[in-house]
């Protein structure tokens, strides 16, 4: 089968500027500017099959936004080479442009000022769909999304989650072969989420779309991606099966101490490497009481000595764990819990050296 998508030792740096304080920066960047230079990708490489679903995942500043630009066209890549579809992304010919499409969450594409019925109209004739064809499809996706009621609805007078709905069946209508997701779940609460996840699983497996989304929520990953790529510092790092990620047999421990010890202290403490030793975040729900005895549970930042502690472990060493930590720290509440694709993301985001950037004058 021949790969819809191409990436051949991608790479691409960004320059700014560097100005230093007051009158003498001034000065400085216009007689002698100094530049930072910025790998955003390192020589990545994959190929992606026709009809995938698959997941683009990596800290802030890791590069997935700048490979999709790349992939959609909107930029070149300094070094390397790419394909989607057999083209060469930022020549962006008409026949390449027909065929994708690029979501991004957080930037709006459709009029503001114009209910979504008229956007739709105006996209219509910019890829001149046959009427028949185009109602039919927007029938499907509005029916699927939910939105139906919404149509004469100014743009900029919808929820977020609405408009997000309405931003992805803009950028579909002309039923595009690869689509580019970017964040499209960010800001949306569950219910907007569930729907639109499950909306992408229905069009992904009935029209054979190759897609690819970027996503925080490891909750969007495991439902809809069958393949995961991960950047760290524009590296790609890992390239296989979400459940590859997940070591057989490993478990997550949770302890909350009556005072919580400094993780270095429990990584000596137990013989444990630190990046398995995690701190419950403190907008983390508490998992070992009632959450509904204390309505504001949710709205209450967790004290450091009061949050639990996560031990990423085989399930065969938890007894032999328990004892030492027992021996030396005084344990209040404890669970067993299965590992968690998020947690192993966490870890991977954790595990990261970052250099600083070069400065050249």
């Amino acid at each position: 089968m021949t790969p819809v998508i191409q990436a051949k030792n991608i790479s691409r740096t960004f320059r700014s500027t560097q100005k230093g304080e007051g009158l003498k920066g001034a000065l400085g960047l216009l007689l002698n500017p100094q530049y930072r230079v910025h790998e955003a990708l390192k020589n990545v490489s994959f190929t992606l099959e026709p009809g995938s679903f698959n997941g683009l995942i990596g800290a802030n500043g890791a590069g997935k936004t700048t490979l999709l630009k790349i992939l959609s066209g909107l930029i070149p890549p300094t070094t390397g080479e790419a394909r989607v579809l057999g083209y060469e992304p930022f020549k962006r010919p008409i026949d390449f442009r027909r065929q994708i499409a690029l979501v991004m969450g957080q930037k709006a594409q459709l009029w503001w000022d114009l209910p979504a019925m008229d956007a739709f109209d105006l996209l219509r004739a910019i890829y001149n769909i046959p009427t028949p064809v185009y109602r039919e499809r927007l029938h499907t996706l509005t029916e699927l999304l939910d939105v139906k009621h919404h149509l004469n609805t100014q743009i900029r007078r919808l929820s977020l989650g609405e408009r997000m709905k309405m931003e992805l069946i803009g950028a579909i209508l002309h039923w595009p072969n690869v689509i580019f997701l970017d964040e499209p779940t960010i800001g949306l609460d569950v219910l907007a989420a569930h729907k639109l996840r499950e909306f992408l699983r229905v069009f992904n497996h009935r029209e054979r779309a190759t897609i690819i989304l970027t996503s925080h929520n490891m909750d969007d990953i495991e439902r809809l991606c069958s393949r995961v790529l991960i950047l760290r510092s524009g590296e790609l790092i890992y390239d296989g099966a979400p459940g590859g990620l997940l070591r057989e047999g490993e478990r997550r421990l949770r302890i909350r101490f009556l005072k919580t010890p400094p993780l270095e202290t429990l990584a000596q403490a137990t013989g444990i490497s630190p990046e398995l030793i995690i701190l419950e975040s403190p907008d983390e729900p508490d998992r070992g009481g009632n959450i509904e005895d204390e309505p504001a549970a949710e709205e209450q930042k967790k004290d450091p000595e009061e949050r639990a502690v996560y031990f990423t472990i085989r399930h065969e060493e938890i007894m032999g764990l328990l004892q030492k930590l027992m021996s030396q720290f005084t344990i209040v509440d404890m669970g067993i819990e299965e590992q968690s694709l998020e947690a192993v993301i966490q870890r991977l985001y954790e595990d990261e050296k970052t250099s600083p950037p070069e400065v050249h004058s």
